[in-house]
């Protein structure tokens, strides 16, 4: 039966079948009604029924104007016959519904064009493939205008640009924006011939964020975001390599012997680092040419760049660009930051930029496409990375480019880490082409030398991917990565505990990881260039130059000593999508349109990482006041005044609705004019994730490294005990009791619907049982005299009650821990320094409704007083929340089980 009779009974609507029947019936009526008094221009469409789904260019008001002129039918809600018109559609719709009859919006435009119906199988959206096909951003060739019938397009015919038909259809003098086109001006621009239309923007068009599939396309051709999705991808790999393996490695026969069977590393002895540890850092020597070398061997041995340029062409010069006043902006921005930082006034500084070297666009020397990777070759004539084209060919006329091959990228990468990982998974990914292994249980449990191991395990790399790598071995992180650096390239350094101090001395300051333009130049201004100098210096007056973070890291750093650990499971902190290139809006409408694409990337990734977040960023890159409107890059960024505005939210979520939503209403409070725009960022910080994964926190570090002295424990829980004692009891320094008056008891009491049974609680709850709480908190009875338990309070905490009986019922973490350890280790995991973990977090709330169940009140107040007192002192919005969190889930417990609240001083 349906629903509108069974719920909805005598609602007026019974004669159309109910309301949704009888307002479909009413907005095909005022259709039928317009298209009977309007005059029809054809009859194409004739017989042909549309819906329109999603975002469309035509829009979906234009499309239906059409339909009504052109003998079709618009249909506000689909029908089982309608052609689907749609320019994209989310995966889910992809996979479950039939695609037979989903059509672009061009079949529409060209067949008014064509002056016939054209068939819309050459305009289905996924053709036989249930994966949307993207579009190539090229230039529309026009041949002949004279004749419909002679114009050519690429090879991708369907996807003509159809924006500036869009534009002109919309009135292109239009200003405002958040209107969409008004009846009159859609019914006089429908009456133009569609061929003309089409003649007159057939010529050269470059699609900007404005159009409806630029964030595929964008996202296609990025090397930024190739690189740092292939960097996480590979992070996601080896955790999950850990959790499902069992740590047995075969492989490590099969290699140790073939480093035993080579007469080469014989005779040499176990080369000794700092503190016993061998850690590894290898580094693909010029990641992205010697993959993309690998289809071209005649490049070999010649200066070779990856970039999208191909150099030595200029461009025409576009009106309104003036480089020099942009380029001059960088500069004295630069310039002010440096000035801040060492002390000096900025017009002293002399700012030497990559810019330097570029031309107008119209010259050779003129490109500003940045070289992502180049040969040795090419850095030998003083190329680098990130230089622009026109630098580049001033300095190596005869440079070689090749394209980007994010296929080959990703499967050499996987082809690295799948073999390294074949001999341990105590690895640390860095990106696709950089990793740390540390190598001391390996080397242990193998038995041979590390000369050995390193030569052999870099054969095999280059036999399996076809490219060189270089490591370095030191007995930290720092050390190893310095290595790296000295056996480049196709090579390898052990960097022992002799060599140390030497080879320190002349390590460059700005080789130091961490150590930024500013830090270098502010200690270049102080007269130290090197890790041999800044050793001269105190730890004080290294704090007092750079701040103590900085001055003590450098001080450790130029001695090379290095504190961190290697991390083996990484957690994502963020999910972000950024676009900065292609930025350029005319109107509102196009830029909340462009938030809602961004927003849908963004969930996409957090639906990837299985992540929900409680922090949403909105970056806005904005024009500077001073800076060009024309930017000295194609449709670059240009200088712009950086935008970041926040928003948190009460409970961390995923929903596409929720952050679009919170997103647009952050852009409209900026009130910024969206033909300023330059880039758009979106960012979901302070993550949970929707996963049974386990997460290794703060707390199960302090819990497997577990050294608290006993003494100090026992005399601050003392402590704690009589000052708790003396504060429920002014008079008697003894413990209170559950059951005496509510000015001595930790128990407060609450309002309620009943009258509650006062006193002790009953003997069923003296039991200590893993599944009690779960009973007190799903209503179920274990005894008479169990108070009353608000249905509310049994609601809020029902999901936490469901994960709680999925867990093994054996006491684990701080479960597992005497009550009087438990302290050290809150106050351990608070001076950590690190971010609170919901891992950690859930830990201490499951152990503290433990005490609850089993009435340990005077405890458990000591506890809550110590959370409350330590997490107001470190002054943190993050531990604030924490403790406010735990707070509400002990409070809930105690509600459930006593009826009343636990008292905590203020």
């Amino acid at each position: 039966m349906r629903r509108n009779e069974d719920k909805f009974p005598d609602n007026g609507f019974e004669a159309w079948g109910g309301y949704m029947h009888a307002k479909i019936s009413k907005l095909e009526e005022q259709f039928s009604a317009r298209a009977g008094t309007e005059e029809t221009l054809s009859n194409i469409f004739n017989g042909v029924s549309i819906y329109v789904n999603g975002f469309t260019v035509p829009s979906a008001d234009e499309l239906k104007v059409l339909m009504s002129k052109h003998g079709g039918v618009y249909h506000v809600y689909q029908r089982s016959d309608d052609y689907i018109i749609a320019s994209n559609l989310p995966d889910t719709k992809v996979k479950n519904m039939n695609l037979a009859k989903v059509v672009k919006p061009q079949w529409i435009v060209e067949s008014l064009a064509a002056n016939r119906l054209l068939d819309y199988r050459d305009y289905l959206l996924y053709g036989t493939s249930r994966t949307q096909k993207q579009i190539n951003f090229r230039k529309i060739i026009k041949e002949n205008d004279s004749l419909a019938n002679d114009i050519k397009f690429n090879d991708t015919k369907q996807e003509q640009d159809l924006s500036e038909i869009h534009k002109t259809i919309n009135e292109p003098n239009t200003t405002t924006s958040d209107q969409k086109p008004s009846k009159e001006r859609l019914d006089n621009a429908t009456s133009l011939d569609c061929q003309e239309i089409l003649k007159q923007n057939l010529g050269a068009v470059t699609k900007t964020a404005a159009d409806p599939e630029f964030i595929a396309e964008f996202y296609k051709n990025s090397r930024l975001h190739h690189i740092s999705q292939l960097g996480a991808c590979f992070k996601q790999h080896i955790n999950e390599l850990r959790e499902n393996s069992n740590f047995q490695f075969p492989a490590r026969e099969q290699l140790k012997e073939i480093i035993l069977a080579s007469n080469n590393f014989k005779n040499l002895s176990q080369l000794k680092f700092e503190k016993n540890k061998i850690i590894m850092h290898i580094d693909m020597d010029c990641f992205f040419v010697s993959v993309g070398l690998r289809n071209r061997p005649d490049l070999k041995g010649k200066p070779v760049a990856v970039t999208h340029s191909k150099g030595g062409q200029g461009r025409s010069k576009r009106p309104g660009v003036d480089r020099d006043t942009e380029f001059n902006l960088y500069k004295q921005n630069k310039a002010k930051k440096l000035g801040i930082t060492t002390g000096i006034s900025h017009d002293e500084i002399k700012i030497e930029n990559r810019v330097d070297d570029i031309d107008e666009e119209d010259s050779k020397y003129g490109s500003m496409s940045e070289i992502a990777s180049c040969s040795y070759e090419a850095r030998a004539k003083g190329l680098s990375n990130g230089m622009f084209m026109g630098s580049a060919l001033r300095l190596c006329p005869d440079l070689q480019t090749i394209p980007y091959d994010f296929d080959g990228y990703k499967e050499v990468a996987y082809t690295l880490y799948n073999t390294i990982a074949q001999y341990s998974l105590d690895i640390e990914a860095v990106s696709c082409d950089e990793m740390y292994l540390d190598c001391t249980e390996l080397l242990s449990d193998m038995n041979v030398n590390v000369q050995g191991f390193a030569t052999i395990l870099r054969e095999e790399i280059k036999a399996k991917t076809g490219c060189p790598c270089s490591t370095g071995f030191g007995g930290n992180r720092l050390q190893a990565r310095l290595a790296t650096k000295k056996a480049k390239p196709d090579g390898q350094f052990f960097l022992t505990e002799d060599l140390v101090e030497d080879f320190m001395y002349d390590i460059k300051l700005r080789d130091l990881p961490g150590v930024g333009s500013q830090t270098a130049y502010k200690l270049e201004s102080l007269g130290h260039i090197t890790c041999g100098s800044l050793q001269t210096l105190t730890l004080a007056s290294l704090k007092s130059h750079l701040g103590n973070k900085t001055g003590a890291q450098l001080f450790e750093q130029c001695r090379g000593r290095d504190p961190n650990p290697l991390t083996f499971h990484t957690v994502r902190k963020s999910v972000s999508a950024e676009v900065n290139y292609g930025i350029r809006f005319e109107n509102n409408y196009q830029c909340l349109e462009f938030l809602k694409q961004l927003s849908a990337e963004v969930h996409s990734r957090m639906h990837q990482f299985k992540a929900m977040g409680k922090c949403i960023t909105l970056k806005l890159m904005v024009r500077a006041k001073d800076a060009p409107v024309e930017t000295a890059k194609f449709l670059g960024h240009g200088y712009c005044d950086v935008i970041n505005k926040s928003v948190s939210l009460q409970t961390a979520t995923n929903d596409l609705e929720v952050i679009t939503k919170e997103v647009i209403l952050l852009c409209k409070k900026q009130n910024i004019d969206p033909t300023e725009m330059r880039g758009i960022g979106i960012q979901v910080t302070k993550l949970d994730y929707v996963t049974s994964r386990p997460t290794v926190g703060a707390i199960n570090k302090f819990l497997f490294n577990n050294k608290i002295p006993k003494a100090k424990i026992k005399s601050e829980i003392k402590a704690e005990l009589v000052e708790t004692d003396q504060r429920n009891n002014p008079t008697t320094p003894t413990k209170s009791k559950v059951s005496t008056s509510p000015k001595k008891s930790p128990i407060i009491s609450i309002k309620s619907p009943t009258i509650r049974k006062r006193g002790r609680p009953s003997k069923s709850l003296r039991q200590p049982s893993n599944n009690l709480m779960n009973k007190f908190l799903q209503g179920q009875n274990v005894g008479r005299d169990v108070p009353y338990k608000d249905p509310m309070i049994r609601a809020v905490v029902k999901e936490e009650v469901e994960r709680k009986v999925e867990q093994s019922q054996t006491p684990r973490g701080l479960l597992g821990l005497p009550w009087n350890k438990v302290r050290a280790l809150l106050r351990a995991w608070l001076d950590s320094g690190e971010t609170p973990l919901q891992c950690d977090v859930v830990m201490i709330i499951d152990y503290l409704q433990e005490m609850v169940i089993n009435k340990n009140i005077e405890k458990l107040q000591v506890l809550m007083n110590f959370l409350r007192r330590t997490t107001r002192d470190t002054g943190s919005v993050a531990w604030l929340e924490v403790y406010n969190r735990i707070s509400e889930e002990v409070q809930n417990a105690m509600v459930a089980v006593y009826g009343k609240k636990l008292y905590i001083s203020n």
